[in-house]
């Protein structure tokens, strides 16, 4: 790299790349065109070409195809493909890209691939430069601007002058001429040169110009002249036949019109003429009027319009793209709509001055009135179009008629389109058209919905006939009528009913009948018993089932566990753990028509028990490794871990190895008090080791977490370090049915959701709590979208997963963060196929009715 500095030709100082910028700026061989590998022509004789091959995006090929007719594919490379023969593709980033073209000519099919065929540089490097003015008078001074971000810069302006290095610079072409102007610059390393040929066109320029006081008015009017520069004599033809040898005259002009004015001087003995053609314009104080009627009316609107003291000569716009002549003419207006009349007219020779009316004429289309007629299918047609016209109907069945109302019968069934064609007296013709759908006579029916239900179930009933009878009589099998077309009906009680319809016609009865037509079904009202009601634990409940007329049921115990299915009305069930459990009893008759109800049982801790374990840690990632420690004076002892495993030792040690929620239990004895069983449901938790991160995709993420987390940590600060890319992460107030902001302090629980968004990948670790929470967690959702999770150890059935609102629940749906896209809904079913939910996400959950959501105590 060396530097120029304040050489005698140069008052600037640049930095130049000695293998680049100078080789630039000094080479004088001709440029040689780049090529690029191809592949040779074919037998078939079939080659392509890409012109340009070279630029900045957005970049537009021209691709061509060298060879016969025949089917051809491109692949540009960049994802995109055609099947144009000659395409143009644009690229919109930088690269090089090969294409592909597979064609099939004559039977033979074959491809041709060019490597590096299109090459779209960096638009960081483009550079280009622009100059304002580029074309006028000598001497011509001109800014040049740069595009672009070149770090070094010479200017070369081939007109002898010295070279500039200023990034912007203003130069000034003193001879007229046209020349080339380069520009030479580095821009990250890389040196090249723009030239612009004959870019600069300086004109042999005229020293003398001027100008008129007013170049508008209304004659008669004066002007004065003014002539800037000076010259040894002026002659002033001011274009109505008057000259003037002054320099800078005063003329009046008499009459109006268009005049070109021209100045002719002399320098140095050299004539010069400057001419402005058109350019003084001026008016007459007593411009022509003109009226037109009428200014309002139907299709086709024949409007007559004359002319008042009328000038020259002149044309009228009528305002909607035709024109007239004439002292008196009438326009034909055919299409509705609003149109402003105007009048151009012309006044000593000048033909500028216009006119325009005093109000617009308003056209309305004409329209198509039906009625129906004495018969089925049959319709009266009138219009309100101007009377005494010529009016041609089609009625969209390959029939017609004449007249300005007709009537006509369809005898197919069918939606038409009526045409009506009205020819105006004046020159054109309005056109009216009308959909019309024609169902000629046939049998009565009638629809229903919905055919079945559960008691009390009401049906909307709609009436089909072909025409409008005289009467009808409806029968809706439980001894109650209606005469309404469409009647709304509730039954009252269970049974399977008849529906019969009975139109009279002028000519005929029709009666249709649907025999069993409606189903509806008992509704059991759910009632259970349960013994006893409270006590210590372990406590044992009897659960009894009163519910008349049930056909099966599902038992909610309230602690995590469920009978679903059963056909026996009586159970037992026992609580090992102390805390209030809702018993909840769903029930279905038939139809599948459900009720439910629910009862609380009071489980109080034993009390004095001599013995009792613990163990830590309790929660965690398998394998989670528990340290036992047993309490009292205990002759014998025996510890079940819940996982299959036993053990007679004081202080054992076990390691859980697969997810699950283990209840060991312990059986104590000593020769004072016995023996006593003390089971700890739940009482350790263990989950996948994925389940102990919430793990976030670029995009949306509707997720939660599966256990209850440690305290201080259970928050929606553990979200404070997402970079959420300025959206906020929101919850769902499932009472309200809205969105709602997550402020920091917002807890975070297993059954709750948030529908975060990040444009990274994103993993927050959790921190579990070892305690848990003493009673199970519950939701109140509301009939309706709400948005849950649930909280187990691994993914379940969606049936299990929500069995708590089991009956109440419809659709469940979650979103793949993976995809950015809903999954397909998971419909409620009874079958054990019902797809997996994982805990890990958040779910929309659609609720037919409010319903309590009682999830697992993790």
């Amino acid at each position: 790299m060396f530097c120029l500095r304040y050489l005698p030709a140069v008052s600037f100082c640049v930095c130049l790349l000695l293998s680049g910028l100078l080789a630039v700026v000094s080479a004088e061989s001709p440029d040689i065109e780049a090529t690029t590998g191809t592949n040779p022509p074919l037998e078939s004789g079939v080659n392509f070409t890409a012109s340009p091959d070279e630029g900045y995006p957005p970049f537009c090929v021209q691709f061509t195809v060298t060879g016969p007719d025949g089917e051809y594919s491109w692949d540009f490379g960049d994802g995109a493909t055609s099947s144009v023969k000659d395409p143009v593709h644009c690229y919109t980033r930088m690269g090089s890209y090969w294409v592909k073209l597979r064609y099939s000519v004559d039977g033979t099919e074959g491809e041709v691939v060019r490597q590096d065929c299109v090459k779209v540089r960096d638009p960081e490097q483009n550079v280009d430069f622009t100059a304002d003015p580029a074309k006028g008078a000598a001497p011509l001074t001109t800014r040049f601007t740069v595009t672009g971000k070149p770090t070094e810069i010479i200017w070369h302006f081939s007109d002898g002058s010295d070279d500039s290095g200023e990034l912007n610079p203003v130069h000034q072409f003193k001879e007229p001429g046209n020349y080339t102007v380069t520009l030479t610059y580095c821009i990250s390393g890389i040196c090249d040169k723009i030239s612009k040929v004959n870019y600069i066109e300086a004109e042999s320029g005229n020293l003398i110009d001027f100008s008129a006081d007013q170049v508008n008015g209304t004659a008669p009017v004066c002007t004065g002249f003014m002539v800037t520069g000076d010259a040894e004599t002026y002659r002033w033809d001011f274009g109505d036949g008057s000259v003037s040898y002054e320099k800078d005259p005063v003329h009046c002009y008499a009459d109006p019109g268009l005049y070109s004015v021209s100045l002719t001087y002399s320098v140095e003995g050299v004539q010069y003429t400057v001419t402005k053609d058109r350019y003084l314009q001026y008016t007459s104080r007593d411009a022509p009027e003109f009226t037109y009627a009428p200014v309002t009316g139907t299709a086709p609107l024949c409007v007559d319009y004359s002319i008042v003291n009328p000038s020259q000569s002149w044309e009228f716009n009528f305002g909607d793209n035709s024109s007239g002549t004439g002292a008196e003419t009438t326009h034909c207006y055919s299409t509705n709509g609003s149109y402003t009349p105007s009048l151009t007219y012309c006044s000593n020779g000048l033909c500028e001055n216009t006119v325009s009316g005093s109000s617009p004429i308003v056209v309305r289309q004409p329209r198509i009135q039906a009625d129906p007629g004495a018969v089925s299918g049959e319709y009266r047609f009138s219009t309100d179009a101007p009377e005494g016209l010529l009016y041609h109907w089609d009625f969209g069945d390959g029939t017609g008629a004449e007249g300005a109302a007709a009537t006509h019968r369809y005898l197919a069934e069918g939606t038409f389109n009526v045409t009506l064609a009205v020819n105006g007296i004046c020159g054109c013709n309005a056109v009216a058209k009308k959909l019309i759908t024609a169902t000629p006579k046939g049998n009565i029916s009638f629809t229903a919905t919905p055919l079945s239900g559960c008691a009390p179930h009401c049906v909307q009933f709609h009436e089909v006939a072909p025409e409008e009878p005289v009467s009808r009589l409806w029968d809706f099998g439980d001894g109650e009528v209606s005469t309404e077309m469409n009647p709304f009906h509730c039954y009252r009680f269970p049974g399977t009913y008849p529906v019969s319809l009975t139109d009279r016609f002028r000519d005929r009865e029709e009666v249709v009948t649907m025999p069993d037509y409606i189903s509806v079904s008992l509704v059991p009202e759910a009632s259970f018993t349960a013994y006893p009601l409270e006590g210590e634990v372990p406590l044992t409940v009897t659960l009894s089932d009163t519910t008349e007329g049930a056909e099966k049921r599902s038992w909610d115990f309230g602690d995590g566990s469920y009978n679903s299915g059963s056909q026996d009305k009586s159970l037992d069930h026992r609580y090992d753990e102390p805390g209030d459990y809702n018993v909840t009893l769903t029930v279905w008759g038939g139809g599948d028509c459900s009720s439910i109800t629910s009862r609380v049982v009071h489980v109080t801790e034993k009390e004095d028990s001599p013995y009792d374990f613990s163990g830590l840690p309790r929660r965690g990632a398998a394998p989670v490794c528990t340290s036992f420690k047993l309490t009292g004076n205990m002759q014998q002892a025996e510890l079940d871990f819940g996982d299959g495993n036993k053990t007679n030792e004081r202080n054992p040690f076990s390691c859980y190895s697969s997810p699950g929620v283990y209840s060991p239990a312990l059986h104590a004895c000593d020769a004072d008090t016995g023996c006593r069983d003390i089971r700890k449901a739940g009482y350790i938790v263990v989950v996948p080791p994925d389940y102990l991160d919430v793990r976030l995709f670029p995009g949306w993420n509707l997720v939660s977490v599966p256990l209850t987390l440690e305290k201080g940590q259970d928050t929606a600060e553990i979200f404070s370090g997402v970079n959420t890319g300025g959206h906020t992460i929101f919850s769902w107030d499932n009472a309200s049915g809205r969105w709602k902001r997550t402020e920091r302090s917002d807890p975070v629980d297993p059954l709750s959701a948030f529908w975060i968004y990040t444009p990274d990948q994103v993993t927050i670790p959790l921190q579990v709590s070892q305690d848990g929470p003493v009673k199970n967690l519950t939701r109140t959702l509301s009939a309706g979208w709400n948005l849950v999770s649930i909280n187990t150890v691994t993914p379940v059935p969606a049936d299990e997963a929500f069995r708590s609102v089991e009956g109440a629940w419809s659709y469940a749906q979650e979103f793949d963060a993976e995809k950015q896209r809903y999954s397909a809904p998971v419909m409620r079913i009874t079958e054990n196929t019902s797809p997996l939910v994982d805990p890990r996400k958040g779910y929309w959950l659609y609720m037919n009715s409010t319903g309590q959501f009682i999830g697992n105590a993790l």
